[in-house]
Formats: structure tokens, C-alpha cells, sequence
């Protein structure tokens, strides 16, 4: 799922013109993190996954459903 997830997030991301920098600073925190999310080698909690959709304007649901395979 975490695979998923960080896929979803990086397109996304890419598809409102930012860079991890950019999506890292929105969501107070660090550029290496999103990139480990991104790569699917983090587990991000569930106010990590809240405050990376709120930077992004997409509901935390959307970010989910796409991660579990449902859309």
C-alpha cells in the first residue's frame, strides 16, 4: 500500500507543478522525507498523509482510495 500511496502522492504532485521541496515545505516537512514517501520506503501516519493532501488541495480519502487499488 505504501508503494501505491507514494506514487499517487508524486503524481499528484507533479500534476499541480511542484517539486518536492515545494509539496515538503507546504506540508511542514523535510524534501528527503516526501522522497522516501515517493519511493514507498516510509509508512506515513495518518497526519502526515493529512497534512501532504491538504498542501496538495485533494481530499486525504482520494490519496487513500488510490493506494488501495479503489477508485
Amino acid at each position: 500500500m505504501k508503494t501505491a500511496l507514494g506514487r499517487n502522492i508524486r503524481c499528484i504532485r507533479k500534476q499541480s507543478g511542484y517539486s518536492q521541496a515545494r509539496l515538503a515545505e507546504l506540508a511542514r516537512t523535510s524534501q528527503s522525507w516526501i522522497c522516501r514517501i515517493e519511493r514507498g520506503n516510509e509508512n506515513p501516519s495518518l497526519a502526515s498523509v493529512t497534512r501532504i493532501a491538504g498542501a496538495l488541495q485533494v481530499d486525504v480519502l482520494d490519496l487513500l482510495r488510490a493506494a488501495l487499488g479503489r477508485a
